[in-house]
């Protein structure tokens, strides 16, 4: 507070008494106080007042407007607290609420053949938030069927019926260990949502949008810096509208702590979180994160489930795929360095656990590959970048022109006409004597790769991920898993070989050019590795007959293959199986659909445990 302010608030509340006083008060020396009376008095703040030898001030008009405005701006100004943007890796979704609009939770309500709460979880994990929390309470036991064996905490407010949204908060306190993500289970909203609050540069702050006219909104006034002032559903309460809240907030753990404390302290259990938020808003900055033209929709009726399932998610689907199109466009523009003018075509051409985009720029083709989410955790881009290139000089693999080890982004050459095999023409002769010849190639080549793949190291980790959630595993599982370790030792003594190799043949990884040259891509799991991991691979993928299968290994090995290689293939097919199925479980913890894929590879794999049986232990 600057001195004017303090001698005028204190003549505000007190008067006028003399300046002995007023220095006491105030804290401020007298020979200081004599000089600033003057001062406002020469600015017109004061009124000097002279009875004889007695001096009196008043505060005018222009003074009592200069206190007015140091108070604003002193009430403007607020503490941060920790907000600094950091990684989210946690999220907490509510869902105890209850809604007798509805035979079901609102969250297991469908949109396109998935619960809105599935909705949420997929987009979440797509921005790597791997950490989920969903608090529940009304109907709990739908909530607890749906999630069953999926790698989601539960928490329930039993409560619910008495406490607001702040209680069932505060029922996860054991689940946050940092910052998190705080988003209403009763909602569809569109990934951008997501996106801007993971990238706004506050650590704490609530998602805006404009007014969208449902029957429930929270309208928000903010300060002059565009941190929270003031929320309410009663318009008549606000000065002016800024914006409605959308039930998406970035929580730093300072905060958290912050409401906990709060919320211990108050008697009414019925508060909701967005209100705590306000209170601590008027002394701590929590920012306003706003984003235009959002599309969402908060689901409390049958007439706004049937407008979010027949209206919003439609453009909402299509927006998703328009903005993921064009996020790609311009980090390819960015990447090489062109503008618009430059791109004569762009569409997207497939992938799974990337997207694939077709572009031609000046008469030449590429294929630009932006990196799924999460793929950073499961991928070594700079092996990937090594070995790639290694393989494009050996010819094997396309030529790359921009590669970016940080993001995964990578733009190669687009092979024209080219075939992809599929598991029917892969077993084609023609087509095994060329991959078969790729596969010596690269085999016997001395490319210097960076990694190792370990299956043992790969399948300890999918472990490790499985035991941190509640897993049912298949039927068998624990057999094949014992199994495992002992063909683990069985390698040991038949001794792996350490050669460069490819390590996810699937036939869709082979790609055929107009003239019949094959080309082998995908080298994100590459790494030294004994190369029967790749045949087995191979025969596994493809679904080779037993004749189809000699006559493969029949081309790679110039004849019939030694026993050895035979077993080590035998082996390979098993630990593929198993490590696959475990695969599959974990990202089935993780709201994905294999359908029966997982538990049928682990059948096979259990019919391979027990041909091995019989061919190479019937004896011991």
């Amino acid at each position: 507070m600057n001195k004017y302010y303090k001698i005028l608030y204190h003549m505000n509340k007190y008067g006028f008494k003399n300046q002995r006083e007023l220095a006491r008060e105030t804290g401020l020396s007298l020979g200081l106080i004599n000089t600033l009376l003057k001062e406002m008095v020469e600015q017109g703040y004061l009124d000097l007042k002279e009875q004889g030898r007695k001096r009196s001030y008043e505060i005018t008009r222009s003074g009592r407007v200069y206190l007015e405005t140091a108070l604003e701006q002193s009430q403007d100004e607020k503490l941060s607290l920790d907000d600094k943007k950091g990684s989210v890796k946690q999220a907490v979704i509510l869902a105890a609420g209850q809604n007798k609009n509805f035979d079901i939770p609102v969250g297991l309500l469908k949109i396109e053949e998935l619960p809105l709460i599935e909705h949420m979880i997929r987009c979440l994990v797509q921005f790597g938030i791997s950490e989920i929390c969903v608090v529940i309470g009304s109907q709990k036991e739908y909530y607890e069927s749906y999630f069953q064996n999926r790698n989601v905490t539960l928490v329930e407010n039993d409560r619910f019926k008495w406490t607001g949204t702040m209680a069932s908060l505060a029922c996860a306190k054991e689940f946050i260990t940092g910052d998190f993500l705080l988003i209403d289970g009763n909602q569809i909203f569109e990934e951008a949502a997501i996106r801007t609050v993971l990238e706004s540069e506050h650590g704490n702050c609530v998602l805006l949008t404009s007014p969208s006219g449902s029957h429930d909104e929270a309208y928000v006034e903010l300060d002059r810096d565009g941190s929270l002032f003031r929320i309410s559903k009663d318009i008549r309460q606000m000065n002016h509208i800024d914006a409605e809240l959308v039930g998406i907030t970035k929580i730093s753990y300072s905060l958290f702590q912050k409401m906990l404390d709060i919320f211990g302290d108050n008697t009414n259990p019925f508060i909701n979180y967005e209100y705590v938020l306000e209170n601590i808003g008027r002394i701590y900055q929590i920012f306003g994160c706003h984003t235009d033209d959002l599309i969402w929709c908060v689901v409390e009726n049958e007439e706004l489930y049937h407008r979010a399932k027949s209206i919003l998610y439609p453009k909402m689907k299509k927006k998703m795929i328009l903005a993921r199109e064009n996020r790609a466009r311009e980090t390819l523009k960015e990447c090489l360095q062109i503008s618009d003018d430059d791109i004569q075509n762009f569409r997207i051409s497939g992938g799974m656990t990337n997207t694939n985009f077709y572009v031609k720029i000046h008469d030449r083709e590429y294929i630009l590959r932006i990196p799924g989410a999460c793929t950073d955790q499961m991928v070594d881009r700079k092996s990937e970048q090594h070995n790639s290139a290694l393989a494009s000089i050996v010819g094997i693999n396309p030529n790359s022109i921009y590669f970016n080890p940080e993001t995964g982004v990578k733009i190669t050459e687009y092979i024209p006409d080219a075939e992809t095999l599929s598991r029917k023409t892969a077993r084609l002769e023609k087509n095994i004597k060329k991959t078969t010849a790729l596969l010596r190639m690269l085999h016997q080549s001395d490319m210097k790769m960076y990694n190792d793949f370990s299956v043992l190291r790969e399948y300890e980790k999918y472990k490790k991920m499985l035991k941190a959630g509640n897993v049912t595993y298949y039927e068998g599982f624990w057999e094949a898993d014992a199994f495992f370790y002992h063909l683990m030792d069985r390698l040991n003594i038949l001794g792996p070989e350490h050669k460069p190799c490819h390590n996810d043949l699937v036939p869709e990884n082979l790609i055929k050019d107009k003239k019949g040259k094959l080309y082998l891509i995908d080298w994100e799991y590459s790494g030294y590795n004994d190369p029967m991991w790749d045949l087995a691979a191979h025969l596994l993928e493809c679904e080779f007959t037993k004749d189809e299968e000699e006559l493969f290994l029949r081309y790679y090995f110039g004849g019939a293959a030694d026993p050895v290689s035979e077993e080590k293939i035998m082996i390979f097919k098993i630990c593929q199986d198993i490590l696959w199925s475990a695969w599959t479980i974990l990202k089935e913890t993780q709201g994905e659909d294999f359908g029966t894929y997982g538990a049928d590879r682990l059948n096979r794999g259990l019919r391979y445990i027990k041909e091995y049986k019989e061919k190479y232990e019937k004896n011991q």
